[in-house]
């Protein structure tokens, strides 16, 4: 039963780190159905793969031997075929894009996705080299590239020698190669790392570099924030580099919704922008997405609101924060130790697997 209906989750980051599968083109022709919708998440289904919508519809019918998809809303999914060594392209909507080789390419990110090839060096031997394609499975950007990674608001980490720097969906370099280290952009601003060993400091889309290396290590921004390690400890600073928060904490969380959770001398609670503690009483917590976040207090896990009070009860084993409509949640079958991997609704109803085949006893905990 575990089997059956585990839920599989890979949100890819570079070609080749997802694995999933399909079946022939004329059988992903009749199994894709073309259905209005926005957002995709992944079932399993007896070890074969497909995706529901945020209403828990089939739209993508579990036949095939893997998947990638980029989690965001109106991404971008593909299947793969092991037998025809063939992968699919679709909509958000359920509608084929295009088809290409077997693991040949990565996930679609601002209608851009990775593929490798093999060039020859001048001493005779390969090596591979990085390039994009685009929504229609044409190469767009030519593989030159040591290195390169998903694009993320418009731009794309790459490499040609050691040296990284920032292409545009037109393969345009438009931040120069001058980074050791780099990271995908987040609300206009990206970490990156001068020289081999240094300090982080964070640039904006232009190159410019708005915030001067001094971090041992730096996150993305997130909710005008972002969380920074100095010395051992958790921060966080804004746009400008100022702190909100001096390096305080031994976890940080992001901010969500102006919220985050952190760990202080061994309490975990979450803070506001000006450092209180607003919600305290959990040991885990996570992001809040449309005014929900997972939580738990010691055993099970729920849902809670900015306020900090369950708005669905702690039922589930585990949960994962919102994705859209959905989260993953674990559920533990009663008198077993088998675990269930499923979505549940901001409702608090589990859309997946469908109640009617659920074992006995997990449909109470809905």
């Amino acid at each position: 039963m575990l089997k059956k209906m585990a839920v599989t989750l890979i949100f890819t980051t570079m070609v080749f780190s997802t694995n999933v599968a399909e079946q022939s083109q004329a059988a992903s022709a009749t199994a894709m159905q073309a259905q209005t919708g926005d957002q995709l998440y992944p079932i399993e289904v007896n070890g074969k793969y497909g995706f529901i919508n945020g209403k828990g519809k089939e739209i993508i019918e579990p036949l095939y031997d893997g998947y990638g998809y980029s989690g965001v809303s109106g991404g971008k999914v593909y299947v793969e075929d092991h037998a025809a060594k063939k992968q699919y392209y679709f909509s958000s909507a359920g509608s084929e894009l295009f088809e290409y080789k077997l693991r040949g390419a990565s996930v679609l990110f601002n209608d851009r996705a990775l593929y490798t090839t093999q060039v020859q060096n001048a001493d005779g031997g390969t090596a591979t080299r990085y390039g994009y394609i685009d929504s229609h499975g044409k190469v767009s950007i030519q593989p030159i590239y040591a290195k390169a990674y998903n694009f993320s608001e418009g731009l794309a980490r790459v490499n040609v020698g050691k040296a990284a720097g920032y292409i545009n969906t037109e393969g345009e370099l438009v931040i120069p190669y001058r980074y050791s280290s780099t990271s995908d952009f987040s609300e206009g601003m990206a970490a990156v790392m001068l020289a081999y060993g240094g300090k982080y400091g964070y640039i904006d889309t232009t190159g410019k570099l708005r915030i001067t290396p001094r971090y041992d290590h730096a996150d993305p921004f997130s909710n005008g924030t972002a969380v920074v390690y100095v010395n051992g400890k958790y921060g966080y600073i804004d746009k400008n580099g100022n702190y909100l928060l001096t390096p305080q904490f031994s976890m940080a969380q992001p901010f969500s919704e102006g919220l985050a959770f952190v760990e202080r001398n061994g309490v975990t609670f979450y803070i506001n922008k000006k450092g209180n503690k607003v919600i305290q009483g959990f040991t885990a917590g996570g992001l809040f997405k449309g005014g929900l976040a997972p939580a738990s207090q010691g055993q099970r896990y729920g849902y809670i609101n900015t306020s900090g009070r369950f708005v669905i009860k702690s039922k589930f084993y585990w949960a994962d924060d919102f994705n859209g409509e959905l989260a993953v949640i674990s559920l533990l079958v009663p008198n077993s130790s088998e675990e269930i991997r499923g979505y549940v609704n901001r409702s608090g109803a589990i859309v997946w697997p469908p109640a009617s085949e659920l074992p006995n006893g997990v449909t109470k905990l809905q």
